[in-house]
């Protein structure tokens, strides 16, 4: 997989993390500094050095090969196309893709619910360029602040996930997980 994606993806989208243990983030927007007028960029999705943070995705490799970043929100992507996920993770044949979605306590439901068609779109794209083979098995990872039980014990998990898959056109399945971790093992 990984040779899929350093054919396709530019270098400065990419990164290998070795590491047993490392955290994610999706940096806030900016403030415009006083009197400014250009339009604030946002930034990629990013490891965040140091110990965990709130809002954080932890990532955990207990393998002795590399996890591979993939920065799609402000790198693959214009800044300004909020139709994509965030970012990707690679690990030997394994993709995962992740959607950060932030915000308040309430209203967790609806932020999940907004995250389906862009984590769809991206898989859609991924498949589309050749990274993803037909018949595999992927992830799609909605990180807003906590963690529902995996495989799924509500009909919402269930419809949500039925949903995703029927977003999907590419002849593969998808995994939905509702977490702010994962374990590649």
């Amino acid at each position: 997989m990984i040779v899929r994606l350093t054919a396709l993806i530019a270098p400065k989208c990419l990164s290998s993390h070795p590491d047993p243990e490392f955290y994610l983030y999706d940096p806030p927007l900016a403030e415009r500094e006083e009197g400014a007028t250009d339009p604030i960029k946002r930034q990629p999705t990013a490891r965040r050095e140091g110990g965990v943070q709130v809002n954080d995705f932890t990532v955990k490799n207990t393998t002795n090969s590399p996890v591979h970043l993939v920065t799609i929100d402000c790198c693959l992507y214009h800044s300004g196309d909020g139709t994509r996920c965030d970012c990707a993770l690679a690990h030997e044949q394994q993709i995962r893709f992740v959607e950060f979605s932030h915000g308040v306590f309430r209203r967790r439901t609806a932020r999940v619910e907004k995250c389906i068609p862009q984590l769809a779109a991206t898989i859609n794209d991924f498949y589309d360029l050749g990274v993803i083979p037909p018949g595999s098995v992927v992830q799609a990872i909605i990180c807003v602040g906590f963690t529902e039980d995996f495989p799924p014990r509500t009909a919402t998990t269930d419809a949500r996930s039925a949903q995703l898959n029927l977003l999907v056109k590419a002849p593969i399945a998808v995994e939905l997980r509702v977490s702010d971790e994962t374990t590649f093992a």
